[in-house]
């Protein structure tokens, strides 16, 4: 299947910048959010951190199809200033003493804001890219975006010791209310799609495209295995490298933002070099190889300084994997149900998290820290041998033709 002929599309580079730029500073509010929750609510004890990860995930799983249906029947113009206004008015709320159920509700709530935001942005972005540019477009934002990630941990941690918990949420409240006026400022928007007299839209139109397309669906699988693979070394690396290889805490802070590093290093060359679009399924496939064996060599690593350069080299592949799929994703898919599509894969990835989170800990304390990072890397690379031949021939489009502005 391939998505039918487009009119010719000039890149539009900085409002793609300013995009990434605004999606980032956005993220960074909401990391300072979760951040400075987790360290004032840690006296809850644990499960009630697992909790928090819990209430921000489940709305991009639950509410998905309807978030993504909101995306593509709504202008980016108008969706982007009423959620960003929303998830300031929420983020407030964190200001007042509450029970720790109602802190639930309200980051609940406010992940349901975002799980309409995130597709209508990425909805946008084919709008002004030539196909051929994605990988440049997709690599740019995630580069700014993990840098984002970086940097709000200590943020939040240097906020929180110096200041107490307000400024973090007064910041990303802040943050919040400026993404509003950003379609506006980048003069960017993506009309809304309203049915013809009669029709029906479907909600769940997103998940029978993916399933739909034979390349997609291999696609989400390929990914799918990856993000349970990546939850469990995220749950078990600490136990590997402390308990078993005996490193110290600011020896693992270093070994883990090794990976951090090489996926913003691994970003930083996608934003400057694009993958033309025969390449583009060939990328992939490669990715996930590396991945899987990455982390086996992680898992069955003897000493310290092996884990930390596999880890910096998988950081790169997941850079990889994951802006060849966004525009993968995007080349193949219609305009129209873009935004459906976007929520589909946003639940996917989201849930393939919360397995991971759910029962990591659990195979690790009944199997073995090395043991179940072996199986999970083995489930990577088993990806590879059902649907890697398809991906690696399939090609992406008949007529991949687009102008560049470079």
């Amino acid at each position: 299947m391939t998505t039918a002929s487009t009119p010719t599309i000039v890149t539009r580079w900085r409002a793609l910048h300013g995009i990434a730029v605004a999606r980032a500073v956005g993220d960074f509010g909401t990391a300072l959010v979760i951040w400075a929750l987790i360290f004032r609510e840690r006296s809850e004890g644990p499960i009630a951190v697992s909790a928090l990860f819990i209430a921000a995930g489940l709305p991009y799983i639950l509410f998905g199809p309807w978030a993504g249906w909101l995306a593509d029947r709504f202008s980016t113009k108008q969706i982007v200033p009423v959620v960003s206004v929303l998830q300031a008015a929420l983020t407030l709320v964190f200001l007042v003493d509450l029970p720790f159920w109602a802190v639930l509700a309200v980051v609940f709530l406010y992940n349901i804001a975002g799980a309409v935001d995130s597709p209508a942005w990425q909805s946008v972005v084919p709008e002004i890219t030539a196909p051929d540019d994605l990988t440049r477009a997709y690599g740019i934002s995630l580069g700014y975006s993990s840098a984002a990630h970086i940097a709000s941990p200590v943020a939040a941690g240097i906020l929180v010791a110096s200041t107490g918990y307000v400024w973090p949420f007064i910041i990303d409240a802040v943050t919040f209310a400026l993404l509003a006026f950003v379609p506006f400022l980048l003069r960017v928007n993506r009309a809304g799609h309203r049915p013809h007299d009669g029709s029906h839209e479907s909600a769940v139109a997103g998940y029978r495209h993916l399933w739909g397309d034979e390349l997609l669906k291999a696609v989400t699988a390929m990914l799918g295995a990856f993000i349970l693979t990546i939850g469990v070394v995220n749950t078990g690396e600490v136990f590997l490298v402390m308990d078993e290889l005996g490193a110290n805490e600011t020896q693992y802070g270093v070994l883990t933002s090794l990976w951090a590093v090489g996926n913003l290093v691994g970003s930083a060359i996608l934003g400057w070099k694009s993958i033309h679009l025969d390449w583009q399924p060939r990328a992939l496939v490669l990715s996930v190889w590396v991945l899987g064996m990455g982390i086996l060599g992680i898992a069955l690593a003897p000493q310290l300084w092996i884990i930390g350069v596999l880890n910096a080299i998988t950081g790169i592949g997941s850079a990889v994997l994951h802006t060849v799929a966004g525009s993968i994703l995007m080349t193949r898919t219609p305009e129209p149900i873009r935004g459906r599509v976007n929520a589909a894969f946003s639940g996917i990835v989201n849930f393939g998290n919360l397995i991971a989170t759910a029962f990591a800990g659990i195979a690790i304390a009944a199997l073995g820290v090395r043991e179940v990072m072996v199986g999970g890397s083995v489930l990577a690379l088993a990806t590879l041998i059902v649907w890697g031949r398809r991906v690696y021939r399939t090609p992406l489009v008949d007529e991949p033709g687009a102008h560049r502005d470079d």
